[in-house]
């Protein structure tokens, strides 16, 4: 018997950073491993929320940087869970300055991860398959089904 798998909806998480000196590199901007361990983390969390499981990054795939981010600046980042399969899913991490006394917000950064749910024993889990509401959903299953299908085009032409 073949058991239907539940939908659900995106969850969008949402972290807040303060720049400090010990993240930022002589130049006095923030380390590009700092940013992604802080894009890592909440694209975890996103991933986490949505499947109600642990999560196991698996892959970063497409990093870009538009923007420096500098000493002091506060950074925050969004990440959402775009693209689902059987006990894997990519999640869109963007990364904004926002304004330290207004509103003003500066793209910075865009990055896709792939997560993988487990159990306790640190096997692969079945997920909830992810639900489409808007044509811009539609979109970015459409971008995270494309990374997905890259890195296992990737993975099966890596020597060993």
């Amino acid at each position: 018997m073949l058991m239907q798998r539940l939908e659900k909806e995106s969850v969008e998480v949402i972290n807040t950073e303060l720049v400090f000196p010990s993240h930022t590199n002589h130049y006095g901007t923030i380390f590009g491993g700092r940013l992604l361990e802080l894009m890592d983390m909440t694209g975890g969390l996103a991933a986490m929320r949505f499947a109600c499981e642990e999560v196991v990054t698996a892959s970063v795939e497409a990093l870009d940087f538009k923007m420096p981010v500098k000493l002091g600046d506060i950074v925050e980042l969004r990440a959402n869970v775009i693209y689902t399969a059987r006990t894997s899913m990519v999640v869109k991490v963007d990364v904004y300055k926002i304004g330290k006394f207004n509103s003003k917000r500066d793209f910075c950064c865009r990055g896709f991860f792939i997560f993988v749910a487990v159990d306790a024993n640190g096997e692969p889990k079945a997920i909830p398959s992810l639900k489409l509401v808007s044509d811009e959903d539609r979109r970015l299953w459409n971008i995270g089904e494309g990374i997905r299908k890259r890195a296992i085009e990737r993975l099966k032409t890596k020597e060993d």
